[in-house]
């Protein structure tokens, strides 16, 4: 009987620690997809990883931007695909239902890194951007 006990115990938490992994892998799978799409200017794309809300925020900012010459417009859109990032932390356990990813960005020809990060939260059993600092 014990050892029916100790192989349930541990069943449960090899579970636990599956799930846990799960989580942290699909919110890194998401995060990721959206990165790719928003540096690449894929902002369709990228709002497909979004909340509702945080979708359309993304795509008036687009929408909106300030006309540009194309040779200006073409440099942008080379310096922007050729901008790198590096998840660094994710973090699935703070707040129930809602993930943090830090990420290192490497703007084109920078040397200087910055630091951001994306807040996705559960909605409707998926994971989704919901903010973008």
């Amino acid at each position: 009987m014990k050892k029916i006990g100790l192989l349930f115990a541990l069943t449960a938490i090899m579970t636990l620690f599956a799930s846990c992994e799960n989580v942290e892998e699909k919110v890194t799978a998401v995060a990721d997809s959206f990165l790719t799409s928003y540096y690449q200017m894929e902002y369709e794309d990228a709002a497909e990883y979004c909340t509702d809300e945080f979708a359309e925020v993304l795509l008036q900012a687009v929408a909106t931007k300030p006309e540009v010459s194309d040779l200006i417009e073409e440099l942008l859109i080379a310096a922007s695909k050729a901008t790198t990032y590096t998840i660094l932390e994710v973090d699935t356990k703070s707040v129930e239902g809602e993930a943090t990813v830090l990420f290192e960005l490497i703007p084109y020809k920078s040397e200087v890194t910055m630091e951001r990060k994306l807040v996705l939260v559960k909605s409707d059993g998926e994971w989704k951007v919901s903010d973008f600092k």
